[in-house]
């Protein structure tokens, strides 16, 4: 039986540049510096699925595949704003029925909590 597994990701202001890119959610709070600064979080937060990257490729990793099997679920809480400079880490034990888990940042804050519902 497998132990699980462990994904670490860095987060970078270019990452995020290119995660607007790609999504087109161009959302001052995460591509304006001075707009970020003067908002409630006080700098530049990533988009969600940034943070919740790690989950993916921890699963994925587990699962031994490139995508979450046809019917999986994913329920998402975001708690805590992920920032450039931020390593997030998702440990997910055994990634195969319902899962539990969290992306943490290198202070140990929670900035996702997932459930899950992986299926073969």
């Amino acid at each position: 039986m497998s132990m699980g597994i462990s994904v670490t990701d860095r987060v970078t202001q270019d990452g995020i540049d290119a995660y607007a890119e790609l999504s087109g959610d161009f959302n001052p709070l995460h591509v304006d510096p001075a707009a970020a600064a003067a908002s409630e979080f006080g700098g530049i937060i990533a988009h969600g699925p940034i943070a919740l990257h790690a989950f993916f490729r921890a699963a994925t990793a587990s699962l031994g595949g490139d995508a979450l099997p046809p019917g999986s679920t994913v329920a998402v809480t975001y708690r805590a704003p992920t920032r450039p400079g931020d390593a997030i880490t998702c440990e997910l034990p055994d990634a195969f029925g319902e899962v539990e888990a969290e992306c943490v940042n290198q202070a140990g804050v929670t900035v996702v909590s997932i459930r899950a519902t992986l299926s073969g």
